[in-house]
């Protein structure tokens, strides 16, 4: 059993792009302000400068980043992580844990590994006294959370806890589902009522659609 998982940064790379935008903008806007002195913001304009610059060059950064491969790959014997062009090896028995953990309002895949083993590129934060690294976003992988935890639980087998993660995936795609029947019950209903005063055009309509 051999996986791959990668990250998909096709949103974040629009996001960097359209905030390097910005900045030029912010930058232009600036420059027109400090040639005319009896502007509100003319003392000002140097300032505004200086942020389009580097909200523009903090985003050019950002999108750089991101084109360094983030990759996980998944087999039998363990775990390969390339992250910000570091790779590390990590054989299952160095892995304590893979956790899907909520962090404000956003589920994150961590790691928490063996004590003397490090993850290269990335910063371990402490929970519970313990060192754990964050690894990416559950809806950032070019595939489907629950596939996610499907190839990590193939080869990780019960080093994989995901439990309150696939609860919240069903919780939310149990209220996806009633809110949709609910809504297509009362259009239904809708529907019903305001079609009585034509008979015609009840047949009619009943004719081209479905319901």
């Amino acid at each position: 059993m051999y996986v791959q998982l990668h990250r998909d940064t096709t949103k974040l790379r629009k996001t960097c792009l359209s905030w390097a935008l910005f900045g030029v903008l912010a930058w232009g806007a600036a420059r027109l302000v400090e040639v005319k002195p009896d502007h509100l913001y003319h003392n000002r304009a140097s300032f505004y400068e200086f942020l389009g610059v580097t909200i523009v060059a903090v985003s050019l950064v950002a999108w750089l980043m991101l084109l360094l491969p983030f990759l996980i790959e998944v087999d039998s014997r363990g775990l390969t992580v390339r992250l910000r062009g570091v790779t590390t090896r990590l054989p299952w028995e160095s892995v304590e844990a893979l956790t899907v953990t909520e962090i404000a309002e956003s589920w994150h895949l961590d790691i928490r590994l063996a004590p003397g083993m490090k993850l290269g590129g990335r910063l371990p934060s402490k929970r519970d006294g313990q060192r754990v690294y964050t690894l990416l976003p559950m809806d950032e992988f070019t595939v489907a959370p629950d596939e996610v935890i499907a190839a990590l639980q193939r080869c990780g087998g019960d080093k994989i806890d995901a439990e309150q993660y696939l609860q919240h995936l069903a919780a939310r795609r149990t209220l996806a589902r009633f809110v949709a029947e609910y809504n297509a019950e009362q259009r239904r209903t809708a529907a019903e009522k305001g079609g009585g005063s034509s008979a015609g055009t009840d047949l009619r309509q009943g004719a081209e659609s479905p319901e």
